[in-house]
Order: C-alpha cells, then structure tokens, then sequence
C-alpha cells in the first residue's frame, strides 16, 4: 500500500493526512508520498528526525517540502506535523515510535528521500542515529544548518554559490563523514576534536583548531562550520 500526506495552510496549523492504495507495496514494505504544500509563510524551520535507515536530503520540489519514505516495520512510519506561526513554517518528521528497542537492526529498512523548497530560509536541524545520510543542500537558502550524527556514514554537500552567510553546527558520532564546502566563498571551520581523525584539505590552519579557506579574509559572505569531532573519520574538502 501507498498514502500520500498532503500538509498544507487550508487553515494555519493545521494537519492534512490524505491516503491512496494500490502503488507499489509489498507484503513487508510499505511506501508513502509525503508533500507539505507552500503556504504564505516567509521563512520555514525543519526538523527531520530519523532513528536508523537511510536518509537523504536536497532541494527540488515547488511545494515547501515532498518525498518517498520506505519501510518495512510499523514503528519506522514517519511521522509529519507542519503548523504555521506568524510568517514562519514549523515543519517536524520523525519516527512514529522514537525507541527501537524491540526491532532486529538487521531487519530494517527504513528510506526516506526527501525535497526542500530553495524558495525560501530554511533552518534545518538533522537528528540521525543509526543512519546513513546524504545532505545535499547546494541551492537550499540555508539560513543555519545543526546535524547530530549518531552511527553511520554521512556526507554533507555545501558547496556552490551562496547569497548570505549562516552558521553550521556538526555533531559526529560514530562513522566516516565528508563535509564538502564552496571555495569561493569565506569558510571558517572551528573544530573541537574528539578521538577519531580528521582532514583539512586545501584550508589553512589558523591555531586552536580553527581552519579558513582561501577568501575568507576578503569574503563579505562566511558559512562557520562549528564541529565536533566523534570517533570516526572526518574530511572537510573545498570545491
């Protein structure tokens, strides 16, 4: 079976669950179409929250938010709840059921595909536990960026053109982690270490942990990517 959840300003927060059938599904996996529909809010604040699976986020989509979420146990169902405060949009996705005690981590599938609108700042916050996730954020109007990793590989792509400056605040578990960043605009790292490794490739250290890029000096814009290191692996690198 496949639903579809529609989230959108019929009236201000309030929640639109819509469903469908007979798309794609199978006896243990289940798939949904998630859209939040563009309101009149000027500015949206996110928050995905994913216990274990997959992830992966970007931009592309005309309403604030769409995208496929698959899984194969009830508890894994994603969660969506949008409301509208003033001119701002608060938009959470999490797991229906936030503890995974009783589920074989073997066993799951958990996939959540996930579009943001480039229409408008967004404050993005990424909680991931046992998860492998993919930021692909060139061309979302980041105004802050806050991800917690928890188990897992991740990448974070920031890189291309930017019109402001916005602070980044990464948390690293457990995992390898690439951190792609724009060489043409100002780039601040400070990083506290914690037992694992990590990699500065083409920046320029500064002492006490902290590393810039080329144009930072000169930048009237500067993305400041505050880190702290877990136990895995982590490379910073500029394109």
């Amino acid at each position: 079976m496949k639903k579809m959840w529609m989230l959108g300003a019929a009236a201000a927060g309030a929640l639109l669950v819509l469903s469908g059938c007979n798309v794609m599904a199978t006896e243990k996996t289940e798939q949904k179409s998630i859209e939040v529909a563009k309101d009149d809010a000027e500015k949206l604040e996110v928050e995905l929250n994913m216990g274990a699976g997959e992830l992966i986020v970007s931009k592309g989509t005309g309403e604030w938010l769409e995208g496929e979420v698959v899984y194969n146990n009830d508890k894994l169902e994603p969660k969506v709840n949008y409301d509208m405060n003033g001119d701002e949009g608060h938009l959470i996705i999490e797991q229906k059921q936030k503890s995974l005690s009783n589920i074989k981590m073997g066993d799951i599938k958990n996939e959540w595909d996930l579009k943001l609108s480039n229409d408008v700042p967004i404050d993005l916050t990424v909680n991931a536990g046992a998860s492998n996730t993919n930021l692909s954020l060139k061309g979302v109007q980041l105004t802050s960026l806050d991800v917690n990793a928890g188990v897992g590989d991740m990448t974070v792509d920031l890189t291309g053109e930017w019109n402001e400056g916005f602070n980044v605040d990464l948390k690293m578990g457990v995992g390898k982690t690439e951190v792609l960043l724009p060489k043409d605009v100002g780039v601040k790292i400070v990083s506290k270490k914690g037992i694992g490794s990590a990699e500065f490739k083409g920046f320029i250290s500064q002492g006490d942990g902290v590393y810039v890029n080329d144009v930072y000096e000169d930048s009237d814009k500067v993305i400041t990517v505050n880190t702290e290191l877990g136990v895995g692996e982590v490379e910073f690198k500029l394109q």
